[in-house]
């Protein structure tokens, strides 16, 4: 009886998913700032001049005798001068005394006057006059500082972009069927199938 019996058979296979998921990317660029710089070292540019001192002697030097030659050579003219001027006015006066008394008698005119010239060289009072010597002018000048300073330079200048590129992929899951699933069904008389 069981010989002729129907059996029903079941065969099921599950289904399967697969899925291929991608990470977002995110990428980011930006230009690095630039920097420049000048610098310039500060200088002094300074000096300073050599203290100078002028010494003037000749009034002292000439206290003891020791003339320029353009001194002398003034002083010999106004001398010159004066004894032009005298000597014309005293020679002028001699010759006019010896047209007056030359001619007398046992005059003995040019006698006397030789005489009256050594007595009265005689009788001149001679003065000496003592003056201090003078001192010496002496100038100094300092010395001076000159230039002007050099303060330098010292300068910066940094440069960037005002903006960053960027670039996104957004990330994302693929699903799709594997394996599908079915139901499989059949009869058999008898016995059950062995599904291999």
């Amino acid at each position: 009886m069981l010989s002729n019996m129907t059996y029903l058979n079941v065969r099921h296979t599950l289904p399967v998913l697969g899925w291929q998921a991608r990470s977002f990317k995110l990428q980011t660029s930006m230009t690095p700032a630039k920097m420049q710089g000048r610098r310039r070292e500060a200088s002094a540019n300074l000096g300073t001049t050599q203290v100078r001192i002028d010494i003037d002697s000749y009034e002292s030097r000439k206290a003891y005798g020791f003339r320029k030659d353009a001194d002398l050579c003034a002083d010999f003219k106004n001398a010159g001068i004066s004894g032009v001027k005298s000597g014309t006015s005293r020679r002028s006066s001699e010759a006019w005394q010896a047209i007056d008394g030359a001619a007398k008698p046992n005059a003995d005119f040019f006698q006397k006057q030789a005489k009256g010239k050594i007595e009265a060289e005689i009788k001149e009072q001679k003065e000496i006059e003592l003056r201090p010597i003078p001192r010496p002018k002496i100038t100094v000048y300092p010395a001076e500082v000159k230039g002007s300073p050099d303060v330098g330079e010292h300068s910066i200048d940094i440069r960037s972009d005002p903006f960053a590129t960027y670039d996104y992929e957004p990330g994302s899951i693929d699903y799709h069927m594997k394996v599908e699933g079915s139901i499989h069904m059949w009869t058999s008389i008898g016995h059950y199938d062995v599904y291999a």
